[in-house]
């Protein structure tokens, strides 16, 4: 009789027997937290040893409890996800996770769009989705882990994305064309949606800021675009209704993450059209790349493979790495219209390597 075989994108038909642990619940909790999380990003969450939480991982995924996916041929690993009410149930008994409706709903859709099976077929529309929702997610874990090893200086104090996000504003009506030139309507107005990526709050030191945040895979279209940033003109600076919505006296700013440098000029002088802020320059809209980020860090002796630099720099997200339209660069620790030093004009990689 032959041995059985292990597939990495098939689940046996037996699964290995054990029993579900406490560090099982941690990756169980960290991928509900996440929604999306590649195995990279786990282990570090989870802690402890890497080779047992790998292991524990794939025992998960063979029991049916956990899912997972990769992006054929980009080599990312793969990326976990909740498809089970069971993983949820498990939480509820072991560490009193009270089922909200809003948890039971997302797990069931995941079920329901089949991540897995979309990532096997090759159906790019999905792909893009969830490539979209890695880049929320990375952002999230970034701040969680530059959080931790500020010695306090910093807090994550709350994260929040998702349906729970959207709203709607009444503005004067403008009519864009696909290249985004636009012109306001007499006397009329128009809804739109106001649908941030993310809302999260950081205690800096003694103060809180609150930021919302947009990831931008470099597929709207400048006439959506420039409508995305005028909601947020509006909703934040005009109307102010991020007081009723969030609770929160002022947002500091809203952070978009783009895809390379030449975007990133495009949003930037988006952000400067009078279509968008009428004729006062403001301060709300910052922007980086995503390149400074995944920029890949060689660890160790030369023989080992290299891995994105936030994974082992998460406080590059606190660092002067977000430009105003006007090229100066902030930290997310500066207020909205702080004084900063020249960023000579670029959202560039460093050209040093880190120590």
């Amino acid at each position: 009789m032959s041995a059985p075989t292990f597939s990495k994108f098939s689940r046996p038909d037996e699964p290995r027997p054990g029993m579900v642990t406490e560090r099982d619940l941690d990756i169980i909790e960290a991928i509900l937290r996440y929604r999306f999380s590649p195995t990279s990003e786990l282990v570090r969450l989870v802690g402890g040893n890497e080779d047992v939480t790998q292991r524990r991982l794939r025992g998960l995924w063979e029991r049916g409890l956990v899912n997972r996916f990769s992006f054929p041929g980009l080599g990312t690993g793969f990326v976990y996800y909740l498809d089970s009410l069971d993983a949820l149930r498990l939480l509820s008994q072991g560490r009193g996770l009270s089922l909200a409706p809003q948890m039971i709903e997302e797990v069931r859709n995941h079920r329901e769009k089949g991540y897995a099976e979309a990532s096997r077929r090759g159906q790019y529309m999905q792909l893009g989705f969830l490539q979209h929702e890695l880049m929320i997610s990375r952002l999230h874990f970034v701040l969680e882990l530059a959080s931790r090893n500020s010695n306090g200086k910093v807090e994550l104090t709350s994260w929040h994305q998702g349906a729970e996000l959207s709203q709607k504003i009444e503005v004067p009506k403008v009519r864009f064309n696909r290249e985004g030139n636009g012109y306001e309507g007499a006397n009329e107005l128009e809804s739109l949606p106001h649908r941030p990526d993310a809302f999260f709050s950081l205690r800096l030191g003694h103060h809180e800021a609150h930021f919302f945040y947009e990831a931008d895979r470099g597929t709207m279209n400048a006439a959506d675009m420039k409508r995305k940033l005028r909601a947020h003109f509006h909703f934040v600076k005009r109307q102010q209704k991020h007081r009723a919505a969030y609770g929160v006296h002022a947002i500091r700013a809203v952070l978009i993450e783009t895809t390379d440098e030449g975007r990133a000029r495009k949003l930037m002088d988006a952000a400067l059209d009078p279509m968008v802020t009428g004729q006062r320059r403001t301060g709300l809209f910052w922007f980086t790349i995503t390149p400074l980020f995944t920029e890949p860090r060689q660890l160790g002796n030369h023989q080992s493979r290299p891995v994105p630099r936030y994974l082992v720099e998460p406080e590059v997200i606190l660092g002067r790495i977000w430009a105003l339209p006007d090229r100066s660069l902030l930290a997310l620790s500066d207020a909205e219209n702080s004084p900063s030093r020249p960023a000579d004009v670029h959202l560039t990689l460093p050209r040093q390597p880190l120590q």
